[in-house]
């Protein structure tokens, strides 16, 4: 009889010789788990997987063996073996989490996206589908860009596009490779057939939530939409409140950044004559309410029809209210403060839908899988955090969210911003974040200071970033940490070439019309023409990604010797690059081995110049103050 048996019902009597070789067997199977395990971790794989080899042949259902074995398995590049060994942990515990997504991952990487799916699905179900489970699946997704991933695959997109409590567009390339393969997609020429496939598109639930949730940054999508909409102006077709609705929601998430049809908008009555002015531009807040109101029965059975107004009406009349009720800590009267906060009125930036979930961590410990192997003086257990330049708030809640214990004030220059911002704080629950009105180059002396200042996407659109920075290291706490994400001139190339073909001159008078056909004319460039790069990024996709993107009203592009010399002169300590994907660290490492924590900026300045689009994501890096 087993010990866990005997544990589970307390048994408690006489324990003969049988059990108590159990015991010894049992203890000398987890001697010999610890034993591989640390062999495991010191990168002794050779000696490891002997040791787990010995323990499955004395105990074949012992999950964490097959899964460690799994694991060295792959690093050796055994994949049948690895897949096996997979397969033998969750056979041995159908909820062993690890094993599934070692599995999944796994599958991922040998390009058996279906199988992966399904793994990444299972695991998932095991915690009940939470939104960090969902986000996982989410980033699971994001890997798989190419190939049919099934009716799996469409369980696993639906499911994440449903919530908002995950970062949906991180598979947006998987998303758009479903879209292109249903049927009749890539053969459609006019409106009418256009409007007629789309129709047909939006019955597969996947699609229609897809084109509610997401910018969709294709230009076919943006050709069919357009055709799909002259078709019903022109009375042509007039499909389904549902359909239309669909298309309007596309259209208003893209914020109209398609040139605008011919005609007028119809004068809003009713919820017809809404859903036709939607295709034009957004409805009057106050009219959409109204609307929504009055047409509550009838809207229970058209869910689209009714998120369109619930977003251009009651939202959208929560963020005014909220707007008035915002503090403001300081102002002033620089020029391009003004430029800047006039531009982001207009164009509030970005108007972002999904918030990342899971991974929550002290700041502290955020700090050790950043950086192991440097030493950060004791930070205190609720941490006061700064978000500067915090936009429409999703950096912000993102980080009120993972860093546990945190108090997060975030500021902007725009108020309709920071209302967007607190409107969607209001809607995810999260509480400890405050959004406030503030001028970075005229933060007053009591603002108080920061254990963590994050300034990401900010400085380089001040007139003078250096100034802007120290004024900022003036509320860091002695003992805090600071992430900067800057503009590499490098990686922006593209962005300079459109930049050149413009004008800078122009840059603080364009209207959003005029970036509507500076976008077309964008598009129409040759291929082989350096600015139409810019038209693979997704704030290409919308009018207020596309203003900040391409036509912000000032912009500075920083290059590592200028981020070298700030970090001299402000008396600051580099402490490196943040990463998305581990690879760039490990191949810095396997090059430069005499500085395994890659704080050498020479060496990363040599680095891009032989990979201009590293830094395309910013180049964010963290600093504190130099110690005594």
């Amino acid at each position: 009889m087993g010990s866990k048996w005997l544990a589970a019902r307390g048994v408690i009597a006489y324990i003969g010789p049988d059990f108590q070789e159990e015991r010894r067997v049992q203890a000398d199977i987890e001697r010999k788990l610890a034993e591989a395990t640390a062999l495991q971790r010191r990168g002794d794989l050779a000696a490891a997987a002997a040791i787990y080899r010995q323990i499955l042949k004395i105990e074949r259902r012992l999950a964490p063996a097959h899964y460690n074995l799994a694991l060295i398995q792959k690093e050796e590049g055994k994949a049948l073996a690895a897949e096996k060994s997979f397969r033998a942990a969750i056979a041995a515990d159908p909820a062993y989490k690890l094993a599934w997504r070692g599995l999944a991952r796994f599958l991922c990487e040998k390009e058996k996206f279906r199988e992966a799916v399904r793994a990444g699905l299972k695991l998932a179900a095991l915690d009940d589908f939470a939104p960090p489970a969902l986000q996982e699946l989410a980033d699971l997704l994001e890997r798989m860009p190419v190939g049919d991933l099934g009716p799996a695959g469409d369980e696993a997109m639906l499911r994440c596009l449903n919530t908002d409590e995950v970062e949906s567009d991180r598979f947006i390339l998987t998303l758009l490779a479903r879209i292109n393969r249903q049927a009749g997609i890539r053969k459609m020429a006019s409106g009418a057939e256009a409007l007629g496939v789309l129709t047909g598109a939006f019955n597969e639930p996947v699609i229609a939530a897809a084109f509610s949730k997401l910018i969709l940054p294709s230009a076919e999508i943006g050709e069919w939409i357009a055709a799909a909409r002259s078709s019903i102006l022109a009375g042509d077709a007039f499909p389904s409140f549902e359909v239309i609705a669909l298309l309007a929601l596309q259209l208003a998430l893209g914020e109209y950044a398609l040139e605008p049809p011919n005609g007028e908008p119809p004068v809003v009555t009713d919820l017809e004559s809404a859903l036709i002015a939607a295709l034009y531009g957004r409805i009057e807040p106050e009219i959409a309410d109204e609307i929504l109101e009055k047409g509550e029965d009838l809207l229970e059975a058209l869910p689209w029809c009714r998120l369109l107004l619930i977003r251009m009406g009651p939202q959208q009349l929560r963020e005014w209210q909220l707007r008035g009720t915002l503090p403001c800590l300081s102002s002033s009267d620089d020029a391009v403060s003004k430029a800047v906060r006039e531009q982001y009125e207009e164009s509030p930036y970005p108007r972002w839908r999904g918030l990342r979930s899971g991974g929550e961590t002290t700041l502290p410990a955020l700090l050790k899988s950043l950086f192991p192997g440097t030493a950060f003086a004791a930070l205190p257990d609720r941490p006061k955090v700064l978000i500067a330049g915090c936009g429409t708030g999703r950096h912000a809640l993102r980080t009120a969210r993972r860093i546990t214990g945190s108090k997060v004030t975030a500021i902007d220059l725009s108020r309709t911003s920071l209302a967007y911002g607190a409107r969607q704080a209001e809607a995810l629950g999260i509480d400890n974040v405050s959004f406030a009105e503030a001028d970075l180059v005229a933060l007053p002396e009591t603002f108080g200071r920061f254990d963590l200042i994050e300034a990401c996407g900010v400085l380089h659109h001040m007139g003078d970033p250096e100034a802007a920075w120290q004024g900022l290291l003036d509320h860091l706490a002695p003992a805090g940490v600071m992430k900067v994400a800057l503009y590499s001139e490098e990686a922006r190339q593209d962005v300079a070439a459109v930049r050149d073909m413009v004008g800078e001159e122009r840059m603080e008078t364009l209207t959003l019309d005029d970036i509507r056909r500076l976008r077309s004319d964008i598009l129409a460039l040759p291929d082989d023409h350096p600015a139409k790069e810019v038209t693979k990024e997704l704030d290409f996709y919308s009018l207020s990604g596309c203003r900040d993107l391409l036509f912000h009203r000032h912009e500075q592009r920083f290059d590592i010797p200028r981020i070298k010399a700030a970090i001299e002169t402000l008396g600051l300590e580099f402490l490196g690059f943040e990463f998305t994907e581990s690879r760039v660290k490990k191949a810095y490492r396997a090059r430069h081995k005499d500085d395994p924590a890659g704080r050498n900026l020479a060496n990363w300045a040599a680095v891009e110049a032989e990979h201009p689009a590293l830094f395309r994501g910013m180049y964010q890096f963290w600093c504190r103050k130099q110690r005594p």
